[in-house]
This record gives C-alpha cells, structure tokens and sequence, in this order.
C-alpha cells in the first residue's frame, strides 16, 4: 500500500469511527423531584446523582415546591440542600433549579391562600331566612332522575342521550346505594375503540338550560369493582356547543371501593345550557355504580379575596349595593387552605375540592330585610385533574414571592442556570387587571416572562434562563382557539412569545422546535417520561436534531424511576445523525 492511500486509509478510518461514536451534546440532564425535607429521599437522591454522573450526566435539574419558600423551612431542609450541592461539586454536575410554579402552584399558594387564581362568580342569588344570607336552592340546574330510580329496559327517563345501554350501561337493581336501582357501568374493554384521547366510553348525559358564571357542587355516590378508567371523566360537564369543558377534577376512586360519596364543583362560565354527564371512559376492564347524584349551588366555597378578585353584594337586580362592614359583616372563608397550615410537601389538599363556605350574616342595621334575595358576585378556584391550584398570574403580589424565591434559590445553590416553570396554566384572564386593561391570556403571559427573566438577571445576571415550550408554542398550547378560551381561560394564550426573550432556552417537551428554531432560540429536548429510554431518544433527536440549535436532553421521569438513567445516556452517544431516521414534527391540538 502506498503512503498516500494508506493516508486515505487513515482518514476514512478517524472518519468512521468520529461517526461511532455519534453525537455529543453540551448539556445532559436528569430531572429530579426532590423533597428536601425527606432525608431518606435525599439519601437515595445522592445515589441517583452518582449513576447520573457515571452514565455521561452532567447536570441535575432540581424540583421542590419548598423552593418557593425556603425561608420557613427548618434548619434540617437547609442541610440537605447543603449535602446535595456538595455532592454535586464533588462529582462535577452542575445544578439547575425550577422556580417560578405556574401551572402547578402549591409552593405560592401556601403562602398566600388568596393568590389562588380565581373563575368569576356573577349575581349568584342568595336568600335570606333569620338574618343569614345563604345560596338559593333554585338556582340549581333543573336535572332529572338522578337518583336512577326511573329505568325502562336499561334506559334511563330524563337523560338526554345514553351509550350503549343494556351492553355497557345498565339499571342494577341488586346492587345500589339507595332506593330502586342505581347506574351500571361495565364491559368498556368489550366495546368498539374510541377517540383516541379518552378511548372507550360510556356515559348518561342530560343538556339543561343554565345562567352563565354560575358555581355548583356535585356530589355522587361511587362504588367500584376493578375498574380501570379515567377518574376525571367520572363526572364530565361540557358546554352545550361542545366549545368548553366546564369540569376537570379527578375524582379519586379506588379501583375496588363500597359505596363512597365523592364531591366536584364546576363553574357554568359563559353557558347558557350545558351537557352533565356521569360515566367512565377509557375503559380497560372492572365495573363501576353510581347512585344518588345531587347538584347545588356550591355558595362561598373556596371565597378568594385580593385586590384582583373583589367581592359584591347587591339587592337582586343591582339596583342597591350593599356595603360589607355595614349591611353585613365581614366575610370570609376561614377554611381555605386550612391543611396548609402545617408545612407539607403535597399539595393541594382535599378543601380545595369542596368544604362548605361562610354565609352571609346581617348587621344589625342591615338594608337588607328578611326573605329577600341578594346577588352576590366573587371569585373560587377550581381544582385542575389530581393536584393542580394554579397561582393568579394578573395579582401584582406574585412577583414579590417570585423575587424573594429567586433570592433564596440563588443564595442557596448559585447556580448557572435556572428553569422557570411556565408550564400548562389553566386559569388565567377573568380577575381585574391593573388600570382596566383586558388583556389576554397570551399577553398577560408574554408581559409576565419578560419580567420573570429580569427577576433571574436581577440575581444571578450571568445565569441562563429556561422554560418549558407548551404555553409558547403556538402549535401546543399557545395556539389560537376558536372558541372560549383554553380550559377555564378567559381567552387562548396566542402571541404569548412575543415577550419571550430569544436568550430564554426552551425545554420542548413535544412541541414543535421548527417554531423555535426560527425565533432564535436554543434547546433541551426534555425526553423519557417513563416509556422506552432509547425509543426516546431516537424520536426526538430524529425529530428536532437536525435543526441545529439543540444544545442538551434532560430524562425527564415523573415517576422518580431513574433505572434507564444508563441507556437513555448510551442511547444518545450512539446516536448517529448520519444514519438516524428522521422523524416528522408530531402537531398538537392540545398536550
């Protein structure tokens, strides 16, 4: 062989071998929900950062919802805090915290049970009896045979429409919690596949005319025997033109229960008729009962008072406002959050379902006289699928605990980095803003991480900013809606990236990098969730890879299993774009 084919020889070889050895990424994540105030966790949580840094890791991004209020935390939290940063420094990973919890907001929340973001209340009647104010009974939905006592052949009188009855819905008049008979769901996973979001269903619905921005609560009487579907299709309130679901709440059934009485509430928001609807879908096997259905109005639960969330009471058709400290007495909801009042990791907690709130009691000199009505207009929150209380984002006092929070996480780890967790909010654009304005949801988000970036620089000025991608991807959940608003907003969240700095790095969790390629932006794939380490890799890297501006991926597990941590690193060494398939962008139309 002469000298220069055996040059040649040596170049393809370097050249084969750079492609062996794949693709190397600057920044290798592992994501961590970490209770700083559980010293076993955090004891299993220094060896997940020693398999992190064996596999090819190189930085940990941490998650507490004690973050958002460090400073009342006790001197034990602190020194896990201290043990995880030395330990991280002795292995060489670097440590990015989330802060800032939109979305999932506990961390605020316990400080301030009233920053809770609210729905509208409008001139919801209550009567007077005895020199107390309490919701009128009429006010609520004029449902039918929710009792399920009435049933012909299977089918159930006053309930508008019926899936597959005698196949999958029944009248069972051996098992029922009283009276008659009561409502049978079984054999879902015998029935045809359904959509592709909620699979197999099968439900009772009844349509009924209603007033807008009207609060109820719902109870229902539950008993399970294996079932497997989806707790928050349970009880499932739409409104009548399909445009908005009005209810979310997982209701926390156990696959196997007796007879158990659950609570909902929901706000009928701008309908004027709605769809109510009992039954379960999803459906992969067991049996579930419902019995003794009953719908009220759900008065002062869960009453939220801020200066962005006012509270008014008027004689029935506003004609007289009634002044509070004059016409009745203060009022207030002394049961708000009341499990908050001990540190605790979890949140929310069961209140913020339903507990019964205050009446309204008379002063002595009243305006208001006995047997009237009186309109009453507030504002509740709602509680979002198993555990979501989302912050108000329009009440200027958040950005007191964002900064605070940025202060103490800073202090704490010093950090090169920080996420900020703009991430699925829910509520957002019905309390009053600030001079009048009526923006939406997507400006008051585009105003607010601009400021949320400058809170970070204010302490950190050479550290780099991440957030998630959904609320700012106008393919995810920033796309424009025709309709309502997203979920229980006033509005979609379109141009919410008009505030977005181009600095900020997006963690795409499945939105479409394209969009933020072409608006400058870098990217961590956010990969894993619990599913095949290196299918998922290959998925992402196939999809967004070759962009160019993918700069990590984080494995990100919601289910604390960090077992793949090994082959989710080898898979992206291995990976090799020269050979890898390409994979088309998945489009959203909701995550």
């Amino acid at each position: 062989m002469n000298t220069r084919v055996f040059a040649l020889a040596i170049v393809v070889s370097l050249s084969m071998a750079a492609v062996s050895q794949g693709i190397d990424l600057p920044e290798k994540w592992v994501f961590s929900d970490v209770n700083f105030l559980n010293d076993k966790e955090v004891d299993s949580f220094l060896a997940v950062m020693k398999t992190a840094k064996e596999a090819g890791a190189n930085c940990m991004n941490l998650k507490d919802p004690q973050f958002a209020f460090m400073e009342m935390c006790p001197k034990s939290y602190h020194d896990n805090v201290a043990r995880v940063k030395k330990a991280a420094d002795e292995l060489g990973l670097k440590i990015v915290p989330t802060i800032f919890p939109f979305g999932y907001s506990g961390g605020y929340i316990v400080q301030d049970m009233n920053l809770a973001a609210g729905l509208p209340v409008r001139n919801a009647l209550f009567v007077v009896k005895n020199g107390v104010a309490t919701p009128d009974p009429a006010g609520a939905p004029d449902l039918e045979n929710l009792g399920f006592e009435e049933a012909r052949r299977n089918v159930f009188p006053g309930w508008t429409t019926q899936d597959h009855p005698g196949l999958c819905s029944f009248a069972d008049t051996e098992v029922k919690h009283s009276g008659q008979s009561s409502l049978k769901i079984t054999a879902l996973d015998k029935l045809p596949e359904g959509d592709r979001r909620r699979g197999r269903q099968c439900r009772l619905t009844q349509r009924v005319n209603t007033k807008p921005f009207q609060y109820y609560h719902v109870t229902l009487w539950i008993k399970t025997d294996g079932i497997q579907a989806e707790g928050e299709d349970y009880l499932v309130v739409t409104s009548a033109d399909g445009k908005r679901r009005l209810s979310y709440t997982n209701i926390k059934a156990q696959a196997t229960q007796d007879w158990t009485m659950h609570s909902v509430t929901f706000n009928t928001m701008e309908s004027t008729s709605i769809d109510f609807s009992v039954g379960a879908s999803g459906g992969r096997g067991g049996t579930i009962w419902f019995d003794d259905v009953s719908v009220e109005p759900a008065g002062l639960s869960n009453l939220l008072r801020s200066q962005t969330k006012p509270f008014r009471v008027t004689s029935r058709y506003g004609t007289v406002v009634y002044e509070e400290g004059k016409d009745f007495e203060p009022v207030k909801d002394p049961n708000l959050g009341k499990e908050a009042l001990e540190l605790t990791y979890y949140f929310p907690f069961p209140s913020w379902v339903w507990h019964k709130g205050p009446d309204i009691v008379l002063t002595k000199d009243s305006r208001i006289s006995e047997g009237d009505k009186i309109a009453v207009s507030y504002f509740h929150p709602v509680l979002i699928y198993n555990d979501q209380i989302t912050v108000s984002m329009e009440d200027p006092k958040v950005f007191d605990l964002m900064d605070k929070q940025m202060k103490n996480v800073h202090e704490a780890f010093h950090a090169s980095g920080y996420v900020m967790n703009y991430d699925e909010i829910r509520i957002l654009g019905w309390e009053e803003q600030a001079d009048g304005a009526k923006l939406s949801p997507g400006q008051i988000l585009s105003q607010h991480i601009a400021k949320g970036v400058e809170i970070v620089k204010k302490y950190a000025p050479g550290a780099t900013t991440y957030t998630w991608s959904d609320m700012f991807d106008p393919r995810h959940n920033a796309r424009r809606i025709d309709g309502p608003g997203y979920y229980l907003c006033n509005g979609d969240f379109s141009g919410s990236w008009l505030g977005l700095p181009s600095e900020v790095v997006i963690m795409n969790w499945g939105g479409t990098g394209e969009w933020f390629a072409k608006r400058g932006h870098k990217q961590m794939l956010a990969a894993y969730y619990d599913q095949d380490a290196v299918q998922s890799v290959n998925r992402w890297l196939g999809r967004t890879y070759k962009l160019g501006n993918v700069v990590g991926m984080s494995y990100t597990t919601w289910q604390k299993k960090y077992d793949d941590i090994p082959a989710f690193f080898k898979a992206i060494q291995d990976w090799d774009p020269a050979t890898a398939q390409q994979v088309p962008e998945r489009r959203h139309w909701e995550e």
